[in-house]
């Protein structure tokens, strides 16, 4: 009988735990992680914060022991790869683990940037929101002040909606020159930030933080030689892998994460790693994606699950596909946006339609934005972004399903999508886009 660790149980390890026991019902896991619950729901939280739901409900028990599984309270520290042990630290005791195959899936941390006096107030008053804990945290410091949100990607951005709800004044600080950075196009960020500022966000924009004001608590921030003051700040300034188990057991890895070959093995034999540790590749070329999402960790940790009892199943990469819910706006993405697309050697040409969603006649009719981009000389699909009050991720999907299985931008319009007056169009705004490309092309 297989004996096979998981180190970390989030999207990665609940999947992988789930296709071990479909592949081998008699496998034995032992599931190694810090929580007193079996999982914590991270991507709902700055909508905790917003008071769409309690904080306590963002936990999760999986009944890990009616599905074959022991669970150990702790915390990996290394692994014995010569003899294939696992050290872990429970209840402050060292314990040792043999085992035939481990999966790390130790996720990702917050970037803590060089920033002066950053690390100093770290949690008085100024925040991540990683955890449950930082959650109530800030929920408790936020009564009567106003915020810095500093990082303008998804969590800030969502996390600067929530802490709107509450305070007459948010602001939030980007060192690049648009919300959502690497993920959308300029044109299409733009959307955003206007909606941002009719809800009454301030956008500090190209405004690198400098240094953080405060002498035993949070004060707020100096950024291009101005001081900014505020009662809370929030920090989400992206994450990284966590490495640090991969550092310790002599695993090959970097900055991007835990290095693996097309059956999610590491360097060393029995290791398999997925998730946001792992260092994530494109579904278009294979080069490095940086995305660390749950719908790719939980791909990721489905493939390595089945893999640790026997490499059957190659990882070809992830498209890199999100959805977010800011405000009134759903924004989805997925692939190569036009700059990401030009370093890599492509030459992107993109078809874009602002329309209605329902036809003209049809009441209470949203609009949407639709941004297709494609490689002009092959074809190729090479990424999708859409913005509106609904539909986006709907429409952004179809594309991913095209990157996944390398669907040629001219193939796409034979697709017959569903039409109702009081859903769609019966000319689609995602295959007006596509059209407008092709002509482009």
């Amino acid at each position: 009988m297989a004996r096979i660790v998981i180190a970390g149980f989030g999207s990665a390890g609940y999947s992988a735990l789930m296709s071990i026991k479909r592949k081998d019902a008699r496998a034995g896991v032992i599931v190694i992680d810090p929580k007193k619950s079996d999982l914590m729901h991270p991507c709902g939280l700055p909508y905790s914060l917003e008071g769409l739901m309690p904080s306590e409900s963002l936990y999760q028990n999986v009944n890990l022991q009616r599905m074959g599984a022991e669970k150990i309270e702790g915390s990996m520290e290394k692994l014995d790869t010569a003899n294939k042990k696992a050290v872990a630290i429970s209840g402050g005791k060292k314990i040792e683990i043999p085992y035939d195959s481990v999966i790390l899936c130790t996720g990702s941390r917050p970037v803590i940037p060089p920033v002066d006096g950053l690390r100093d107030l770290i949690g008085k008053g100024l925040f991540p929101l990683t955890t449950v804990e930082d959650l109530d945290r800030i929920r408790k410091y936020i009564s009567g002040r106003n915020a810095i949100v500093i990082g303008a990607g998804a969590i800030g951005l969502e996390t600067a909606m929530a802490l709107r709800r509450h305070l007459d004044r948010v602001t939030v600080f980007e060192m690049k020159d648009q919300v959502l950075p690497g993920v959308l196009d300029q044109d299409m960020s733009k959307i955003i930030e206007d909606h941002l500022k009719e809800k009454g966000i301030e956008l500090r924009l190209s405004s690198r933080v400098e240094s953080i004001m405060g002498s035993g608590s949070f004060t707020g921030v100096v950024a291009g030689g101005s001081e900014h003051e505020a009662g809370i700040g929030v920090l989400s300034a992206g994450f990284m892998a966590d490495t640090a188990l991969a550092a310790a057991s002599g695993l090959e890895y970097t900055g991007n994460g835990i290095s693996t070959d097309e059956f999610l093995r590491a360097s060393s034999d029995g290791v398999l790693a997925a998730g946001d540790c792992m260092s994530g590749r494109s579904i278009i070329d294979g080069k490095t994606l940086a995305a660390k999402l749950a719908t790719s960790a939980y791909k990721q940790g489905s493939l390595a699950g089945f893999n640790s009892i026997s490499p059957e199943v190659k990882y070809r990469g992830s498209a890199g596909t999100f959805v977010t819910k800011i405000g009134d706006l759903e924004i989805a993405g997925t692939g190569y946006n036009t700059s990401n697309a030009r370093d890599y050697g492509y030459e992107p040409v993109a078809g874009k339609i602002k329309s209605s969603i329902l036809p003209e006649y049809f009441p209470d009719n949203p609009e949407i934005t639709i941004k297709v981009i494609a490689d002009r000389k092959s074809g190729r699909v090479l990424g999708a972004q859409a913005i509106g009050a609904r539909g986006a991720s709907d429409r952004v999907n179809i594309i991913s399903f095209a990157l996944e299985f390398n669907v040629p931008l001219m193939e796409i319009p034979r697709l017959e999508l569903a039409y109702c007056p009081a859903v769609s169009e019966v000319y689609d705004p995602l295959l007006r886009a596509i059209d407008f490309a092709i002509r482009r092309m």
